[in-house]
């Protein structure tokens, strides 16, 4: 997001719901410090080497313009006319020094300059700057010095030069020059822009190397003070204007955000200023956004001087002053017209409620202006406008990351209790099964000591406990049965025994009415049966005797059956407490088998 707050007119709009900014290109002012700003190369400018491939390979001669900048592009190139001849064998017909544009176009600001009316204007040289002012600052697009761009001047000298058909590519360091020639380019005299970046990768493409070439000198004609121009004071220098801060009425500001703010104060105190000001939105055309990244301003600025010196010794004085005069004639006016993109003022209740929600109450306490807004009211106002969010805002955004990391932590701490609760929980649960197990493996115990058979089953006759009796009762198939599935649990009591055995459990389930003392037959075994409710409709147990064993038969012994069956019938009820669930209604039935069985064993005494 840095490129969104180096914008210097908030053209990459940050908005709610966008993952990623995106660029406002009627906004956009070409200025190219979201470029320069952006260290992944997520942003990138229109590529127009292609475009100017398919012109040299056309029919039409095509002209290099190149801006005098490039002796600070290429600093491992020793003579200029290296470069040149570099240029020419990308196909260029001609190749000019676009310094003698810069000259032209000095001589037309020193006339306006020395005009003195009152009226005091902004250089139009930078294309960036000239944008802004239409679109931001409309009430001085008026101010606009109505001259056209050295890169203009110099394709109407070519124009005039070489032919009307003869194409035009523009060689330099600026990114808004490629605007430049679509929207203040009316008479279209220059067809492409290039940056020196986009140079540098044809010469690669094309294995353009220094080492393999020839000199070769520019097409006349040459500049002379135009050279000067990378540096923001050479436009002046060129015109001869004075600047000395005593005599001169020409101030210069450069890079952002001196040139900014000398255009803000130039609007709000013109009658106090009273000077005519020379802007460059870069720290001059040496640090154009389409240099190569990384540069040294101190060492371009030492190139672009060394050049023009060995370029002005060596002119002809007379031949430059006879081609000033051959192009005088030159139209290099320029109207500018508004173009207004300020964005629509919010309601103050509006920013005030934003203001409240950034905690940034007081107008008087300072700003950070690492959002990129000189003011955190101003802040205010482009979030209403819907030009960025409010997460934007550094300080708003740490403290609500802090706020974050401390929900966090009262969550995680609330998470820890919990965890710890579900652990204690847990082990509760833990602590009654292994109770439950016990209990269970001890009914188990005590049902295998009972000499009757006793199973217990479900509503879908499905048996939930048996013992070792019951087992022996049913026989071998039941016996194979248990060695894979011990006490049968689970198994279907209906596949185990008739039709008439089981009909006593689903009459029981049926009616919850117990059924005491019913005779069945198994096979060759003659069965004593008693069903009782233990859990009404859903659990069914049933004790089974073999009325052939010796104990029945025996009614000399019928005293030590019946207390057999008392013992047999407490161990039940024994085993209804264990098991937990119904054990209150298990005892109640169990008693009534034991009652019934106390009855039989007296009628079978008397």
């Amino acid at each position: 997001m840095h490129c969104a707050r180096v914008c210097p007119v908030h053209a990459i709009v940050v908005k709610v719901g966008n993952e990623s900014p995106q660029i406002d290109h009627e906004r956009c002012i070409g200025c190219g410090a979201c470029i320069t700003a952006c260290g992944h190369e997520g942003l990138i400018y229109f590529d127009s080497t292609e475009g100017v491939k398919r012109m040299l390979e056309g029919p039409d001669k095509v002209a290099a313009l190149v801006d005098p900048s490039i002796s600070g592009e290429f600093p491992d190139i020793t003579d200029y006319r290296k470069f040149v001849e570099m240029i020419r064998q990308l196909g260029f017909a001609f190749v000019t020094d676009a310094s003698f544009g810069v000259d032209l176009v000095a001589q037309v600001y020193k006339k306006l300059f020395s005009n003195e009316r009152g009226k005091f204007y902004i250089t139009a040289n930078c294309p960036a700057i000239a944008d802004m002012v239409c679109k931001f600052h409309p009430d001085l697009t008026d101010n606009l010095a109505p001259i056209v761009s050295p890169m203009i001047a110099q394709a109407l000298m070519v124009k005039k030069r070489y032919g009307e058909n003869t194409r035009t590519v523009y060689i330099g360091p600026c990114i808004a020059a490629k605007k430049d020639t679509r929207d203040f380019d009316p008479k279209a005299v220059v067809d492409s822009v290039i940056t020196f970046v986009e140079l540098r990768r044809l010469f690669e493409q094309n294995n353009i190397q220094e080492s393999q070439l020839e000199y070769s000198d520019f097409d006349p004609p040459v500049g002379r003070l135009g050279s000067l121009y990378p540096i923001s004071q050479g436009i002046l220098e060129a015109a001869g204007v004075n600047e000395k801060l005593m005599e001169g009425n020409v101030l210069t500001a450069d890079g952002n955000p001196s040139s900014l703010k000398a255009i803000h104060s130039f609007e709000h105190h013109t009658d106090q200023i009273r000077k005519h000001i020379n802007v460059f939105y870069n720290e001059g055309c040496v640090m154009g956004p389409g240099m190569s990244a990384g540069g040294d301003k101190l060492l371009r600025t030492s190139l672009v001087l060394a050049y023009s010196q060995r370029r002005i010794s060596k002119i002809d004085l007379d031949k430059w002053n006879s081609e000033i005069e051959n192009y005088k004639g030159l139209d290099l006016s320029r109207a500018y017209l508004k173009n207004d993109k300020r964005a629509k003022e919010p309601a103050p209740a509006k920013v005030d409620e934003i203001l409240s929600l950034l905690e940034k109450n007081d107008d008087s306490s300072p700003s950070c202006a690492i959002c990129g807004f000189e003011s955190c009211r101003n802040f205010a106002k482009a979030v209403a406008q819907g030009l960025t969010r409010t997460d934007m805002c550094f300080d708003f955004n740490i403290k609500n990351k802090q706020k974050y990391i401390e929900t966090l932590r009262d969550s995680r701490a609330r998470q820890n209790t919990e965890l710890s609760t579900l652990n204690d929980e847990m082990k509760n649960r833990q602590a009654e099964f292994e109770l439950t197990n016990t209990k269970l493996e001890t009914s188990r115990a005590i049902m295998n000591q009972i000499p009757s058979g006793v199973v217990i089953v479900d509503d879908k006759l499905k048996i939930t406990s048996s013992n070792r009796s019951f087992i022996e009762l049913l026989g071998d198939d039941a016996r194979e049965i248990d060695e894979i599935i011990p006490g049968l649990r689970g198994a279907d009591l209906k596949t185990l025994v008739p039709v008439q055995f089981y009909k006593v459990f689903q009459n029981v389930l049926a009616t919850g009415e117990n059924i005491l003392s019913r005779d069945v037959k198994i096979n060759e075994a003659f069965l004593n049966l008693s069903v009782f409710s233990i859990q009404d409709r859903k659990v069914v147990g049933g004790i089974v005797r073999d009325m052939f064993s010796p104990e029945v038969r025996n009614e000399q012994i019928i005293h030590r059956v019946g207390e057999v069956i008392d013992q047999n019938l407490t161990m039940v009820q024994q085993i209804g407490f264990l098991l937990g669930e119904g054990a209150s209604k298990t005892e109640a039935m169990l008693n009534s088998i034991a009652e019934l069985h106390r009855k039989k064993k007296k009628t079978n005494l008397d």
